[in-house]
């Protein structure tokens, strides 16, 4: 019984860590680091939606969420058998022959485009535009992947961007590397770009990898793109590794760094969201809705079912993604939790700034009231919107903040507010963009059922789903289903643990290790009925705004 693992999960704010007994599934700890330059703002241009991490982030919080939960268990050190990661995606980083980011050296360490291109940046759309054109052209529409469709969320449309605009680093990139397989990576000790493993999920779903048409498409294909494409493409590994799969070993360094054995085994990266839902308990007709700063739902079909159908409007559709052997998808939000945080900060702002400037109190006191100001402000705008009696003119709003993810994608949507007087109140705005978030996800149900593909229920998990009755109640009167809340707080780093034991060899399979270590069911919330029909109506106002914006702004 003395067998352990770690996942890990990189998430868009911060890192965190859980310590697992593999076989009572117990979290002995959890540590969370959030990232100090991505706190400060630094190298990010949201007005030009580019959002970029520096990799010392990364490799800082590796150490502190890997030191967080080891530190404190000594006794277990001896018995740690894998670690496996997850991460966000797509989030690559040029980097050099020897797989070092080019932000690591001296020349480009404050330069945004060798830095990793965060999931959310959309600097490259109109590069999304062109390969998908060029997609649709070609022999075999690589599009089918992802809903036939191609995001500037994705891998390849960063890439073609980047070399595009920047000449330095067209020049000076040899190869580029995922979040995920960076972690991996890392932790390995690997520096040959050839034998860096690429997770399945990142390169079926974003970057047109799959066995139909024998890998990456051909090179023919990134050339007429931009031919300082193919280079890159060249000193990728062509084989792709689901996250049942080991990466390989844990260093030498590494593991003097740690106090670990080195025998302990390195799982294959994977998108966060996936290991999320993994965590989480997915399963067929189970599906799992992600709610963080994005908001992901992922769901699994034996490929009988689907009988080899491609489903339009999803954001990925591979085989072996997620868990190996299903089906598995991805459709979600480019903005959830961001859209609520969006509010956050404009109410927040001037009772910030002045406490931030107060001289009435030490700083250490002023900073603490900052915080408990922003802690708070989405808590009593959930309780106040709460108690508002739903009415079919009360304001209401679109949620494209980032754009539009699913199903029809659109990175140039504008958020908006609509219905607005002078006796709006802010708990009627909060009530009007958490709407918008419910019907933006009753949107991609309706779609998917339209397409013979149906739930019986949902799992929620996140910090949104435990913290935010108000949230999930009108989300599962928008999509009329029940959704069950995950005890785990964790989902992502659990669903890494959980590939860790697999990899480690104390499970044979994903499902086999699910039984054992998911974490029991919170809370249920039921659609109300009456607020459904209302919604329903509402939903007919949400649809039309997004017509008029398409249209005509």
């Amino acid at each position: 019984m003395k067998d352990f693992v770690i996942g890990l999960d990189y998430g868009t704010d911060s890192a965190r860590a859980v310590l697992v007994n593999a076989h009572t599934g117990e979290q002995l700890a959890e540590a969370v680091h959030c990232y100090a330059r991505w706190a400060e703002g630094k190298f990010c241009d949201p007005l030009a939606s580019r959002f970029r991490q520096h990799p010392l982030d990364y490799i800082e919080a590796l150490k502190s969420v890997l030191h967080g939960v080891l530190d404190a268990n000594r006794d277990v050190a001896p018995y740690i058998r894998a670690i496996a990661v997850d991460t966000t995606a797509s989030t690559p980083c040029f980097t050099d022959e020897n797989l070092q980011p080019l932000s690591l050296k001296a020349e480009y360490s404050e330069n945004p485009d060798a830095m990793f291109v965060l999931w959310k940046d959309h600097t490259g759309v109109a590069e999304a535009a062109a390969i998908e054109e060029a997609c649709h052209n070609a022999e075999v529409d690589y599009t089918q992947v992802s809903g036939y469709h191609y995001s500037a969320e994705c891998f390849w449309s960063k890439v073609m961007h980047i070399l595009g605009t920047n000449p330095d680093i067209r020049r000076d990139a040899r190869s580029i590397i995922e979040c995920s397989d960076f972690i991996t990576a890392t932790l390995t000790g690997t520096t040959d770009p050839k034998k860096a493993r690429i997770g399945h999920c990142n390169a079926s779903q974003k970057m047109f990898w799959s066995e139909d048409w024998g890998g990456f498409p051909p090179e023919s294909f990134f050339e007429a793109l931009d031919p300082a494409m193919v280079p890159i493409l060249r000193s990728m590994n062509a084989d792709k590794y689901t996250c049942d799969k080991p990466y390989g070993t844990i260093s030498a360094q590494w593991a003097e760094e740690l106090g670990l054995n080195t025998d302990v085994v390195i799982g294959c990266g994977n998108v966060d969201s996936h290991q999320g839902a993994i965590g989480a308990g997915v399963a067929y007709k189970q599906a799992m809705i992600n709610l963080g700063t994005s908001g992901c739902c992922m769901f699994v079909i034996p490929n009988e079912v689907l009988q080899g159908r491609i489903i339009d409007g999803v954001f990925g559709q591979a085989e072996s993604c997620i868990i190996p052997g299903l089906i598995g998808f991805e459709v979600g939000l480019s903005a959830f939790g961001d859209a609520y945080a969006w509010l956050r900060r404009i109410l927040a702002y001037p009772t910030v700034e002045i406490l931030a400037k107060s001289q009435k109190v030490d700083p250490q006191t002023r900073e603490q009231l900052v915080d408990e100001v922003m802690d708070n402000i989405l808590v009593k705008l959930g309780e106040d919107a709460s108690k508002i009696t739903p009415r079919l003119d009360a304001p209401f709003a679109t949620d494209w903040f980032n754009g539009r993810r699913s199903p029809e994608p659109n990175q140039m949507l504008w958020g908006s507010l609509m219905g607005l007087r002078l006796s709006t109140t802010a708990p009627e705005l909060y009530y009007a963009i958490v709407e918008a978030t419910a019907l933006a996800m009753k949107t991609i149900v309706d779609h998917l059922e339209q397409r013979d593909i149906v739930f019986d229920s949902f799992i929620g998990v996140g910090g949104i789903a435990q913290k935010s009755p108000f949230v999930m109640q009108m989300l599962a009167d928008a999509v009329g289903k029940p959704i069950r809340v995950s005890q785990t707080k964790q989902s992502c780093a659990l669903g890494s643990a959980i590939c860790a034991s697999v990899v480690a060899g104390i499970y044979p399979t994903i499902e086999e290790a699910q039984k054992a270590l998911c974490q029991p069911i919170l809370r249920i919330y039921t659609p109300d009925a009456a607020r459904r029909e209302l919604l329903q109506k509402r939903h007919e106002l949400y649809r039309a705004a997004g017509k008029f914006t398409e249209q005509h702004i």
